[in-house]
């Protein structure tokens, strides 16, 4: 729009936004903004199989003697028990690979079949080899670790970081979503001392979270602060810099940058590959490795940004929004974007079959009773409790409850 606001001519940058009803036009040239990055943060994949009882021997011995450290693969590991809150026991850390190691399951036998292998792969890992080499690194490792690997549904983090746009403080409120769980933080806008006090104006927002961590989830947080905090800040700019300079851009490194996150859980991506299809009605995707995860990276973000909708009102996108969904092509650097129209689509699993288990429970719970509080025969003859039971086709035994087949209270 000119100077004089009644002319106007196409913007080259496509950022220039006119509320259709009242006339109000949002140029985002002004702020700078600018897409400075985009990755897979995060991927954590998951390895079924049962452990191999020879190394989890070596690794148990190596803790007993207090080891801080062992040789796997050629490399260096951190050797430790891991916190009960993971689910696994064991961890191996490396962090000039970026790769950290989770194996043998609290909840599950060795000698049994289970999840028993997780490996986290950070984003400097992930940018520093293709899909390809990824997976052929992490099957190796599932290889010694595991007796039969089979590799399952990873969990993925997609990012992308933003140059020149702040959240508002009322940006809770204008995200519309499903999930009730929303966590917001807040740093210091101002800070004034005095002789007699401190004055503090918690007016800056830095992170928000929508959704929970074992769903879909969303995350908008100032990521050069996240970055400062954990000292890789000279990486992230390094990455900042070099994806503005191949796309025509240019960071600045005086201002902050924010980074909108979509963080995929095991169980969503499950649902995905179960659930969606292709133009020729093809229903499912395999999707238990990065290299075939990264031929939907783009379609994974397009549902997340339809799943968490940050509203200008209640009838248009905020212009952020806009650019996020319909002009953004989630194909970091080394990724090839899927051509093939898919529907994604998730699966919800639900029971097809009678289990019994209730029966079971009701079994079970009369049992105890009986052996707790004796019930007399001529009160409730056990006969006649078994005449009223019927055995399943896998041989199970399961009470027909009816208002006779129920005890009677002692008095």
């Amino acid at each position: 729009m000119s100077k004089d606001r009644f002319t106007t001519t196409p913007s080259e940058q496509w950022l220039l936004f006119c509320h259709p009803n009242k006339g109000k036009v949002l140029d985002l040239t002004d702020s700078g903004f600018q897409v400075v990055g985009m990755c897979v943060d995060t991927l954590r994949q998951i390895f079924k199989g049962r452990m191999n009882l020879d190394f989890l021997t070596d690794i148990q011995h190596s803790i007993d003697l207090n080891e801080k450290q062992m040789t796997f693969l050629g490399y260096e590991w951190l050797i430790g028990k891991s916190s009960k809150s993971s689910g696994y026991q064991y961890r191996l850390q490396n962090n000039d690979l970026g790769l950290i190691l989770l194996f043998k399951m609290f909840h599950a036998k060795a000698e049994s079949e289970s999840s028993h292998l997780k490996i986290e792969c950070s984003p400097w890992y992930l940018d520093s080899h293709t899909p390809e080499q990824v997976d052929e690194f992490l099957g190796t490792i599932a290889d010694n670790i595991l007796r039969v690997p089979t590799s399952h549904y990873p969990a993925i983090h997609l990012a992308v970081d933003i140059q020149g746009w702040e959240p508002e403080h009322d940006l809770a409120d204008k995200v519309a979503c499903r999930s009730r769980r929303v966590a917001q933080y807040n740093g210091f806008e101002n800070i004034e001392f005095h002789f007699s006090h401190v004055s503090c104006v918690y007016d800056r927002c830095q992170s928000f979270k929508f959704g929970p961590s074992t769903s879909l989830q969303m995350a908008i947080y100032d990521k050069t602060i996240q970055s400062e905090a954990i000292d890789k800040l000279d990486y992230v700019r390094h990455k900042w810099e070099r994806y503005t300079t191949a796309h025509g851009g240019s960071y600045d490194p005086d201002r902050d940058v924010f980074r909108v996150e979509l963080r995929y859980h095991h169980s969503i991506i499950e649902q995905f590959a179960l659930g969606s299809y292709d133009s020729n009605g093809v229903i499912g995707l395999s999707l238990k490795s990065y290299a075939e995860m990264t031929e939907h990276l783009h379609g994974l973000w397009q549902y997340g940004l339809q799943s968490f909708k940050l509203k200008h009102n209640t009838n248009y996108f905020h212009p952020i929004w806009t650019i996020l969904m319909n002009d953004l092509v989630f194909a970091p650097e080394g990724i090839n974007k899927n051509d093939h129209p898919t529907h994604y689509q998730r699966h919800y699993k639900k029971p097809d079959s009678f289990s019994g288990k209730n029966y079971q429970l009701y079994l079970g719970n009369y049992i105890w009773v009986t052996i707790c509080r004796p019930v007399p025969e001529s009160d409730y003859p056990l006969s006649r409790y078994w005449k009223n039971c019927k055995t399943t086709s896998s041989g199970t035994i399961l009470p027909c409850i009816t208002r006779t087949s129920i005890p009677r209270r002692m008095n």
